[in-house]
Parts: structure tokens; sequence; C-alpha cells
């Protein structure tokens, strides 16, 4: 018998049920109609048609292979981000040996009024400087005073214990009527050196005082 019974099924359903053999309904007209199930019969002899039905892998791994630049550009866009992002901590913070954080703070004495929260000079006013850092070691400390035209270092030398706002011993005077830079030079092993320092360097913490 050469006619199908109903209506015929297409090559290409019968090769899909040939891998899987899930389509109900293919099943059941196969075991119902002749031509359909010998046409069946000679799909599933042929060796050469039915491999190529076997690629539904291939394109997941082209889209991945695609894919993957894309993803690592978008990383390296937000790993640029972040990096542009980080900004240097500010001169009155810095980093001693160890790792530990220091904080400069300065201290305005004026006619008997006492204020932390100012960074401006006049004349007869008396500074002094605070430390906060973490616990450890005694850490060593000179200060700096430096304008336009020099430096100067107005007190000797102190090691001291890190804690929160811990008083540099001594006070001074700042003069003239150009921006002074006032430096902690801090070292936890010796003296540091008098040289001139520089803001931002590990080691040293300065805020800048300007006149009124």
């Amino acid at each position: 018998m050469n006619a199908c019974i109903g209506t015929p099924i297409s090559w290409l359903r019968l090769e899909t049920y040939a891998v899987d053999k899930r389509d109900a309904a293919v099943a059941k007209h196969l075991g119902e109609c002749p031509a359909c199930h010998s046409c069946f019969a000679q799909l599933s002899d042929d060796v050469v048609a039915l491999p190529t039905l076997i690629v539904v892998d291939k394109p997941k791994k082209n889209w991945l292979w695609w894919l993957a630049p894309a993803m690592a550009a978008a990383a390296a866009a937000i790993l640029l981000l972040v990096i542009v992002r980080r900004e240097p901590p500010p001169d009155h913070v810095t980093t001693i040996k160890g790792g530990r954080q220091v904080v400069l703070g300065v201290v305005r004495e004026r006619s008997g009024s006492i204020r932390r929260d100012v960074t401006t000079y006049a004349a007869g006013d008396r500074w002094k400087l605070t430390l906060t850092c973490e616990p450890g070691p005694l850490v060593w400390v000179d200060v700096a005073v430096v304008d336009p035209k020099s430096v100067d270092h107005p007190l000797s030398p102190a090691q001291l214990s890190c804690g929160n706002e811990i008083v540099v011993p001594g006070a001074f005077e700042v003069t003239g009527r150009d921006a002074n830079i006032v430096c902690a030079v801090l070292d936890p092993d010796a003296i540091p050196p008098r040289t001139t320092p520089v803001p931002g360097t590990p080691g040293t913490a300065c805020m800048t005082l300007t006149p009124e």
C-alpha cells in the first residue's frame, strides 16, 4: 500500500521522531499507516542523513564564544571605572610602617579661645598638633613648617604612643602673609631626618594654614 491513510507526516518530522521518539501523534500514525511506516523504516536505515540532525549543541558553543570578548570588555570597563574613581587620601592622612594610618589635626588658640575646626591664622595665634592613629609601637614625630622661602622646625622631636587625638608636645606661631604648610613627619624606628617634607608621601601628614 503506497497511499497514506490520512495526512502524510513530513520527512523532517519523521527524522525528529527517529531521534527522540517523543511525538505520540507520530507513533500512533505510524502504527496505523503502512505507507508512512515504510517511509520511517527507510529513514531509520539511512546512516548518512541521521547524523546531520545531531547538531543542537553547536549554536550554544558559537554563542558563548561570541559573548566571551564582550564579557571581558565589560569587566575591563568596570575595573577601569573603579581605578579612575579611586582617589588618593588627603594630605593630612598618611600611613607608617606596619600599615597603620595616621590622621593629623590642628588646634588654634586665639585670645583664650580654642578651636579645632579652622585652618586660618593671624598674628598672635598659637598652634598645637594632634595625631590620631591605631594603637601599636611608639612613633617618633617631628614638626616642620614650610613657607615659600624656608623650612622651620619649631618643636623638638617627640616619641608618642598612638591613640585618639594625641597632642604633640609644644606650641608654635605662624607669621607672615603667605600660606604655610604644617607637617608632622613620622617614623616608628628613629627620629625623622630634618629635610623638606613632601605632602602625600608615606609617613608625612600635612595641613595648610592660610592668613586671614
